[in-house]
C-alpha cells in the first residue's frame, strides 16, 4: 500500500490530532493511516468523508486512493463540481462508497437535505480535512459550516484536520474540540511539526521591490521582468525552476524577458544559468514555444493548446527544459515539483481588479519547490513590493493568524440553516454561531471583524449585529418569516428555493425582482449578473473576440455593448446555444482561456439559476417565469436552443459533423430522428451496422410524450364572470428505464405539465416523477378561465432536457350568444 519502507517522523507521531505541518511532509500518509485505523476497528458500515478545497486535489486523491484501496475491496467515491452526479444519484453512489471525496461546497450542499439522507449521514465516522488553512479566505466560510454542521448533527464522528503551519492552531483544536467527549467540550489533540520535518526543506526568500508612484499593479509586475533573470542566475544551480505569473500574457512575456537576456549571454560567450538543450525534436502548435525551447524555456497555462501543455511537461520532465513560465493554476493542477520556486508578484487580475493572491494559492506556489527524490532542499522566492515584505515574511514563516471568513458570507449560510431546522429563532442563531470557529476568533480578535462597526463595540455585541443583520436582510428579500419578535423564524418558499439550488443571496434578490412579464432575453440578462459569475471577466485582447462574436447571426439576443463581465457571460452562454464553433481560430484571444472552454464552466450555474425562475414562477402564480424559465432551462441543460439542430447532439452518437448531414436529409429534431430507420441513418452518415439501431437506441433513452385534451363542460359567463371551460388531461410517457446516456446513468427526473391562456395566464401547473409516467398514464381535470374570444388554452409537457411537446386547444365557445366579461366592460 506504501511505496516505502518507513514512515518518517511526522507521519509515525500523527496517528489522531489535528496536524500541522509543512507543505509537503507527507500529511497525505496520515489520513491513510487513520483510514487503516477505522478499518482495523471492524465497523464495516463506518464510512469516511476526505474534504479537499480544490477540484484538482480531490480528483488526484480519488485516482490514487481508487488504485491503492480498490484490492482491499474499499470503493471511493468523488463528489465535486465536475461530477456529473446531484441530489439523489449523488447520494446513491455515496451509499455504496465507503470513502466519499468532496469538495466543501459540494458537501454544502448535498447536507442541506439532512433530513432526507439522514440514515447514509449517521454512518459517517471520520471527516478528513485537508487544507484547513482555508478558513482564512472567502470560500473557507462553507468549510466552517460544514465542520459545524457535522459536529452538531453528526454521530460519534473523529475528525482529522491537517494544515499548513499557523500560529494559532490551538484555536481550531478548541473549536473541534474533543472527540472522546462527542466535541462539546475540551480541545483536540494538536500536533505541530515545523520544517526539520519535511523529507525536502524549502527556504523561503521574501524580495521586495519598490514600486514608482505612478506605476500601476500591470506596470509594476511589468518591471519584474527585468529582475528575474539575475535572480535565476544567483539561485538556479543548473536545477529546474517554476515561475508564477499573475497572467497569461504575463507569462510569455516573462519567459521572453528570460530568454532574451539568456541568448545575451550565450552571444557573448559568457557563462548561462542553464546548459541550452542539445536537441528539440517535437512540434508545437503555438510556434514561438519552439523558439523558447531552444533556451531550455517552457510556457504553460490554460490558453495555450493541449498538446503543447502535454509536450511542455514531458520536456520539463526529461530536463530538456530547466525553467518553466506558469499561471497560479498549475500549482493545483498538475504534480510539476521544481528545485526553485519564484512567484513574480503578488497580485492578480480579478474582475474587482488587481488583488492579492489568497494565502492558500501563495502555500501551494511554494509547495511546488523541492523534489525528495532529487534535491536535500528547495528554494521558493516571493518577488512582491517592499510595504509587503513583512506580511510574506509572516505567511513564509507560519505567523500569519487564522480568522474566519464566516461573517462574510453569513447571510446565506443562516439561511441554509434555518431551512434545515438548525435555526428556528434569533437566539438559536446566535447559539448556532456559538458552534462556529467565528466564535472562537472574535473574542480574541474583534477588531477584525469590525465591518464598519465602532471599534469599541464589545465582541458580544458585534455577534449580536451580525445575526440581527443577517436576519433583517433575508426577512427584507421573503426569505423567511420572523414572528413574535424573533422567537419564531421559518423559511420562506422562496428561502428553501436560494437552499436547495444553492444560490448566492444577492443572485436570489434578482431573481425576486426579475419584472413581472420578463421574457427569455431578460432571464438569461439576469442569470449573466448573477453573483455565481464573479470571477469571470474580459482579459486584455479578448474584447475584439467578442466584438465579432456578437455580429453571428446564431447570437439570438446581441447584447448593445461588450462593457462589463456580465455582456460577455451573456454572450458566451448563446454562442454555445446557437451552436457557434467557439474553437474557430476566429474567437481565440492570445491571452484569454480557450473560449468554449470558459463558456462550457458558465454552464455549471445557468441551468439551476433558471429552474429557480420557473420555481418561483409557481409561488407568484406567474406564467412568464414559469413557461420562459423552463424553457431556457431546457435549452441550457441541453446546450441549444430547442428550434435548432443542436438538439440532436444529446444523442450519445451525434456529433457536430453529422448534425449537418442530418439536416440536409429533412432529420432536424429528436421526433423525425424516431421515425428514421437504421438504414437510412447508417446511409446518410455513411456508417455501417449497428450504427443506426445504436442511436434509436439512445434515442429511445429519452422522453417520449403522449397528450391529449378533451372539453368536458363550459359555463358561460354571467355577472362579469369569465367563461369556465373544463378540460380532461392525459399524459403518459414512453421511455427506456435503467440504460445509460452519454456513458452516465439516466436520470429520468420530474416531468412538469405546465397549463396556461395564449395570454401566459397560469391555469395548472404540476410536477410528476417521469418514471411513475412511464408506468403508468396519468388523468386529471383542469378548470381554465377565459376572457375574450380570441383565447385558447395551451398545455405543455417536458423534463429538465430533451424533447418536449406543446398543443393548443380551441374552446368549444359561441361567443356571440354570450356576454363575456371582456364584453360587459
Amino acid at each position: 500500500m506504501f511505496k516505502f519502507g518507513v514512515f518518517n517522523a511526522m507521519q509515525s507521531k500523527c496517528f489522531e490530532s489535528h496536524c500541522a505541518a509543512p507543505t509537503g511532509s507527507g500529511k497525505t500518509v496520515v489520513f491513510e493511516l487513520t483510514i487503516i485505523r477505522q478499518l482495523m476497528e471492524g465497523n464495516c458500515d463506518a464510512k469516511c468523508v476526505y474534504m479537499a478545497p480544490t477540484k484538482a486535489l480531490c480528483s488526484e486523491r480519488f485516482r490514487d486512493w481508487t488504485a491503492k484501496f480498490q484490492g482491499v475491496g474499499i470503493t471511493c467515491c468523488e463528489l465535486t463540481g465536475d461530477t456529473y452526479e446531484t441530489g439523489r444519484a449523488a447520494w446513491n453512489k455515496a451509499k455504496n462508497s465507503m470513502i466519499i471525496i468532496t469538495t466543501p461546497e459540494k458537501w454544502d450542499s448535498l447536507t442541506r437535505n439532512w433530513s432526507d439522507n439522514s440514515i447514509i449521514l449517521a454512518q459517517m465516522k471520520l471527516f478528513l480535512v485537508d487544507e484547513v488553512h482555508i478558513l482564512n479566505e472567502n470560500r473557507g466560510s462553507t468549510l466552517e459550516v460544514c465542520l459545524a454542521r457535522m459536529r452538531l448533527r453528526g454521530s460519534s464522528v473523529r475528525f482529522v484536520l491537517v494544515s499548513a503551519t499557523v500560529p494559532n492552531v490551538e484555536d481550531i483544536a478548541a473549536w473541534i474540540g474533543d472527540a472522546s467527549t462527542g466535541g462539546t467540550t475540551g480541545s483536540a489533540t494538536v500536533l505541530k511539526f515545523g520544517e526539520e520535518f519535511r523529507p525536502c526543506p524549502i527556504t523561503r526568500l521574501v524580495h521586495g521591490f519598490v514600486r514608482k508612484p505612478n506605476n500601476n499593479d500591470f506596470q509594476f509586475n511589468a518591471t519584474l521582468d527585468f529582475k528575474i533573470f539575475s535572480i535565476l542566475q544567483e539561485k538556479i544551480q543548473d536545477k529546474p525552476a517554476l515561475i508564477f505569473c499573475a497572467t497569461r500574457k504575463g507569462v510569455f512575456s516573462t519567459a521572453e524577458q528570460i530568454a532574451k537576456e539568456y541568448k545575451a549571454l550565450l552571444d557573448s560567450n559568457s557563462a548561462v544559468p542553464w546548459p541550452a538543450p542539445k536537441h528539440v525534436d517535437v512540434h508545437f502548435f503555438d510556434k514561438a514555444l519552439y523558439e523558447l525551447a531552444l533556451c531550455g524555456i517552457g510556457v504553460h497555462h490554460a490558453g495555450i493548446h493541449v498538446s503543447d501543455r502535454r509536450t511542455i511537461e514531458e520536456l520539463f520532465i526529461r530536463k530538456q527544459l530547466r525553467v518553466v513560465v506558469a499561471t497560479s493554476t498549475l500549482a493545483v493542477g498538475v504534480n510539476f515539483p521544481a528545485h526553485t520556486v519564484v512567484i513574480k508578484g503578488t497580485k492578480q487580475w480579478t474582475d474587482k481588479g488587481w488583488a492579492e493572491y489568497s494565502d492558500l494559492d501563495v502555500m501551494q506556489m511554494m509547495g511546488r519547490a523541492g523534489r525528495p527524490q532529487f534535491d536535500k532542499e528547495g528554494l521558493a522566492i516571493i518577488m512582491t513590493e517592499s510595504s509587503h515584505v513583512a506580511r510574506y515574511n509572516a505567511l513564509a514563516s507560519g505567523r500569519t493568524l487564522l480568522e474566519s471568513s464566516l461573517h462574510l458570507n453569513l447571510t446565506e449560510h443562516i439561511n441554509s440553516e434555518i431551512r434545515l431546522g438548525t435555526i428556528s429563532s434569533t437566539d438559536s442563531a446566535k447559539e448556532w454561531l456559538h458552534s462556529s470557529f467565528l466564535f472562537q476568533r472574535i473574542r480574541k480578535n474583534p477588531r477584525h471583524y469590525s465591518m464598519g462597526k465602532d471599534e469599541k463595540q464589545s465582541w458580544e455585541a458585534r455577534l449580536d449585529d451580525l445575526v440581527d443583520d443577517s436576519i433583517k436582510k433575508l426577512e427584507d428579500a421573503e426569505l423567511i418569516n420572523v414572528n413574535e419578535g424573533g422567537r419564531d423564524i421559518s423559511a420562506t418558499e422562496y428561502g428553501e428555493i436560494m437552499s436547495r439550488y444553492y444560490i448566492r443571496f444577492p443572485t436570489m434578490c434578482l431573481i425576486l425582482n426579475l419584472p413581472a412579464r420578463a421574457g427569455l432575453r431578460e432571464m438569461l440578462e439576469m442569470i449573466s449578473n448573477a453573483t455565481e459569475f464573479q470571477d469571470v471577466r474580459i482579459r486584455s485582447g479578448e474584447r475584439t473576440m467578442l466584438e465579432g462574436l456578437k455580429g453571428e447571426s446564431n447570437i439570438r439576443f446581441p447584447p448593445q455593448r461588450i462593457m462589463k463581465p456580465s455582456d460577455k457571460v451573456f454572450l458566451m452562454i448563446q454562442a454555445v446555444l446557437g451552436g457557434v464553433n467557439l474553437n474557430s481560430p476566429d474567437y481565440k484571444a492570445p491571452d484569454a482561456q480557450a473560449p468554449h472552454l470558459e463558456a462550457t464552466s458558465m454552464f455549471k450555474h445557468a441551468p439551476k439559476l433558471a429552474k429557480a425562475i420557473a420555481d418561483v414562477g409557481t409561488i407568484k402564480n406567474n406564467g412568464h417565469y414559469i413557461k420562459y424559465g423552463m424553457d431556457l432551462m431546457r435549452s441550457l441543460n441541453a446546450r441549444t436552443w430547442e428550434d435548432r439542430i443542436g438538439v440532436l447532439r444529446q444523442i450519445d452518437q451525434i456529433g457536430d459533423k453529422s448534425l449537418l448531414i442530418l439536416q440536409n436529409g429533412g432529420i432536424k429534431d429528436i421526433q423525425s430522428l424516431r421515425k428514421a430507420t437504421p438504414e437510412r441513418l447508417e446511409l446518410l452518415l455513411g456508417r455501417h451496422a449497428p450504427f443506426g439501431r445504436d442511436v434509436l437506441k439512445s434515442v429511445k433513452t429519452l422522453p417520449d410524450y403522449s397528450l391529449s385534451v378533451e372539453e368536458t363542460s363550459i359555463d358561460p359567463s354571467k355577472d362579469n364572470r369569465p367563461v369556465c371551460a373544463r378540460l380532461h388531461i392525459s399524459i403518459s410517457v414512453v421511455c427506456e428505464i435503467g440504460r445509460k446516456k452519454k456513458g452516465k446513468s439516466l436520470h429520468l427526473g420530474a416531468t412538469s405539465i405546465l397549463t396556461w391562456t395564449s395570454d401566459l395566464e397560469v391555469v395548472d401547473f404540476r410536477r410528476i416523477p417521469t418514471k411513475v409516467l412511464v408506468e403508468e398514464s396519468k388523468d386529471y381535470h383542469v378548470e381554465a378561465m377565459l376572457t375574450k374570444p380570441s383565447q385558447s388554452v395551451m398545455i405543455s409537457i417536458s423534463g429538465v432536457s430533451g424533447p418536449f411537446m406543446t398543443t393548443t386547444h380551441q374552446c368549444d365557445l359561441i361567443w356571440a350568444r354570450r356576454t363575456t366579461l371582456q364584453d360587459s366592460r
